[in-house]
């Protein structure tokens, strides 16, 4: 069994946004008078980079196990999924600026028990894709072009599932 995690150092830059948002809005609603119209504006910035916070926070207590027999995310609650019960498996690759560098890829899994969704921050994020694309596979799961695409990123090739695999989903 292989547990892994979100380290501090990966979420840092999380937290320092987050932080600076919280400074750079409260900061401010502390200094105008109440009921100005500018408290509107103000608080509702705050209160998402205080969300933004909190689920930073969240992603670091967050555990992922893996086994022989599937994988669980403890993340307050826990959701686990067999690996022969993956129904769903979508890799998508995130950006933020216009020449797509600098993104991160999100894992998401389904399966009869619920959804696991991991981050590409996450400690030993490729072996992870790769053990799930192989479920994937093996289950016969149909996976979407940008899906297969974002696999390609990592190296990690899957065969289009056959047309008898497909009738047995």
């Amino acid at each position: 069994m292989t547990e892994l995690r979100y380290r501090f150092v990966t979420l840092r830059a999380d937290y320092l946004r987050a932080g600076a948002g919280l400074a750079l809005s409260l900061g401010p609603a502390a200094m105008v008078p109440a009921g100005s119209a500018a408290l509107y504006v103000l608080m509702p910035i705050a209160l998402l980079f205080l969300a933004f916070g909190l689920r930073t926070w969240r992603r670091q207590m967050s555990r992922v196990r893996l086994d022989e027999a599937g994988i669980s995310l403890f993340s307050p609650r826990r959701v686990s999924l067999a690996w022969k019960d993956i129904r769903a498996l979508k890799l998508g690759y995130y950006t933020v600026r216009a020449d797509r560098t600098g993104g991160w890829m999100q894992l998401t899994l389904k399966g009869p028990d619920g959804t696991i969704r991991i981050d590409s921050s996450l400690d030993e994020f490729e072996p992870l894709v790769r053990r799930a694309a192989s479920a994937a596979q093996d289950n016969g799961v149909k996976l979407s072009e940008a899906t297969r695409t974002n696999l390609a990123a990592l190296n990690i090739a899957v065969a289009e599932p056959s047309s008898s695999a497909e009738a047995a989903a």
